[in-house]
């Protein structure tokens, strides 16, 4: 493994649940149960719903691996997504800021997507055009097909992000740089190594200028 970004959710989301939390077993207590256990049970069972959910939520990654890139999230029982470098499009490798913008800009809302990883807290990461969800899943899944999108690119294929987390995408496009080089790769390499970073300004119109190769 040559890098890895995680794209966490921030101290204010999770202020944010531990304030949720703290009202639901503050309204637990307005009629406590008659004996200890029963009236800190509820409190115990929100804690670990809440824990939880921020363990689903604090699972996105980006691996930078000698053959490709692992884009998902590697919470438990969860299996991201694989894309090799010979499946990724040379030129279409960009660092991205500005992520918040993402959704009015490629004219998708905010809808989840398998090949969109973000979340309302990513603020970078990067793009690329690579192989269908279906190829990169490598595995069987019922669910996560119904996430699948159509082809966004200019030449039918799909267009991915991934959020970086506090990591400047500029250090993970990089490293795939270095990677793809080492692979034999070279056109791809050159290409990722020489892309600057995208500000994301919301508007349709910049879409094809920021994200290579998106339509």
């Amino acid at each position: 493994m040559i890098a890895v970004a995680s794209d966490r959710p921030g101290p204010l989301v999770i202020g944010g649940f531990v304030v949720v939390w703290a009202v639901f077993s503050g309204l637990t207590l307005i009629n406590p149960a008659e004996t200890a256990l029963m009236a800190i049970t509820p409190t115990v069972v929100f804690a670990v719903l809440f824990a939880l959910v921020l363990l689903y939520i604090s699972g996105e990654r980006l691996l930078v691996c000698e053959r490709g890139l692992v884009i998902g999230s590697t919470a438990p029982g969860m299996r991201p997504y694989v894309l090799r470098y010979d499946q990724i499009v040379p030129g279409s490798v960009a660092p991205v800021a500005g992520a918040r913008r993402y959704g009015a800009e490629t004219g998708t809302g905010g809808f989840p997507q398998s090949t969109v990883r973000r979340s309302a807290w990513t603020r970078q990461g990067v793009h690329l055009v690579g192989p269908s969800p279906k190829e990169a899943r490598r595995h069987r899944a019922v669910l996560a097909p119904l996430q699948d999108p159509p082809p966004r690119s200019v030449d039918g294929r799909w267009v991915w992000f991934a959020g970086t987390g506090s990591t400047p995408p500029a250090q993970i496009t990089a490293a795939i740089a270095r990677a793809a080089g080492a692979s034999g790769l070279e056109q791809l390499a050159r290409a990722t190594a020489a892309a600057p970073v995208r500000e994301l300004t919301g508007r349709r119109e910049d879409a094809a200028a920021h994200l290579p190769g998106a339509r």
